[in-house]
């Protein structure tokens, strides 16, 4: 496979599911880190690579992708040997339903951009710091009671293998640990993020 080059931010849950992704079905890249913080990805530079100066980028033959769930779909259709998105039409539709949980529903809410129009329109600091914990809350009781629906409970989301919900909830849950929210009190939505740090980490 040609060159891979991943531009993204260590702290950024997008940038995480892709670079999972990328683990998981072994394929060599390239990292960049983009530092959010000193907001390089708002640079002249960056935004010649991207018009919408967001994280992650992924080249690939002179080819840019942008956007998580875009990227990693990209992976399995150049790299089919592991699948993240099961075959079944389904399963496959629940795998991007309760990816999207994560990815369109709560993700967008908690990013640097709405906390920066947060802070910007006055809102007290008190309430900003709820805001976080707030939306991850409400998106991991969303995925509890969602895997506690599933009338055959696997290793995983959707079978003994990661795929694209595991990783997509995997990043959701680093969030929330890193606003101190406990998983324990998500059975399911703890025991899938156990395995998968598992993998993650082997």
């Amino acid at each position: 496979m040609n060159h891979i080059v991943l531009y993204g931010c260590h702290s950024s849950s997008a940038t995480r599911r892709v670079r999972i992704a990328l683990k998981v079905k072994q394929i060599a890249y390239k990292y960049i880190e983009v530092n959010l913080s000193e907001n390089e990805h708002l640079c002249p530079e960056f935004r010649q690579l991207t018009a919408q100066q967001k994280l992650p980028v992924l080249l690939h033959d002179q080819h840019q992708i942008t956007q998580s769930l875009s990227i990693i779909e990209y992976l399995d259709d150049i790299c089919p040997e592991y699948k993240l998105l099961p075959e079944d039409p389904i399963a496959k539709a629940w795998c991007r339903s309760f990816s999207a949980i994560f990815v369109a529903d709560y993700h967008p809410l908690i990013t640097r951009r709405v906390i920066k129009k947060l802070r910007d329109s006055g809102l007290p600091e008190k309430e900003i710091a709820q805001w976080k914990p707030l939306w991850l809350k409400e998106s991991l009781n969303i995925a509890e009671i969602e895997l506690n629906k599933r009338s055959i409970k696997h290793k995983f989301c959707c079978s003994n293998l990661v795929g694209l919900a595991d990783i997509c909830l995997y990043a959701q849950c680093e969030s929330a640990i890193n606003q101190d929210i406990y998983l324990t009190d998500y059975k399911e939505v703890s025991k899938i993020h156990q395995n998968v740090m598992a993998v993650v980490n082997n």
